[in-house]
């Protein structure tokens, strides 16, 4: 199931966004621009599945899409709107067609540098492709490559 970024990105809910500004004044992303982000990953991850599903063989999507810890701010909203669980169970049913668990990591497989390495390019490559530069750069900082 595909689903459209901009219907996410339109989505708003005013009781999230207030109950993170009272809860998370210091954060460096506003809420609006926090509940954007959480927007493009809900859609990442779901064409992240989409495309494995169409393309079952293809390396480069051989990844997990998560939130790492540069994404602590997506996840203190992610957070604030599981908080509202009536309102988060009618998002996903509306526009995910499913509910969208946040599973936090349990460190049950252990993974060599190489292997996260190898992993978080795929990642931030896909994320790169799909949402561009400017939202590589509000989930993980300047990036240090050189664009061609």
């Amino acid at each position: 199931m595909s689903i459209n970024l901009i219907d996410l990105l339109t989505y708003r809910n005013n009781n999230v966004l207030n109950r993170y500004k009272k809860d998370y004044p210091n954060n460096k992303l506003s809420a609006e621009q926090a509940f954007e982000e959480l927007m493009k990953f809900f859609w990442l991850n779901i064409q992240h599945e989409v495309d494995k599903k169409e393309f079952p063989h293809k390396k480069d999507l051989d990844f997990i899409v998560g939130i790492h810890s540069e994404m602590k701010e997506i996840d203190d909203m992610w957070h604030t709107f599981l908080l509202f669980t009536k309102d988060y169970i009618s998002f996903c049913k509306k526009y995910i067609g499913k509910y969208f668990h946040h599973t936090p990591s349990v460190d049950s497989k252990k993974i060599t540098k190489e292997e996260f390495k190898i992993d978080f390019s795929r990642f931030l490559s896909y994320v790169y492709d799909h949402l561009k530069k400017e939202t590589v750069e509000k989930w993980f900082g300047p990036l240090l490559i050189e664009e061609t």
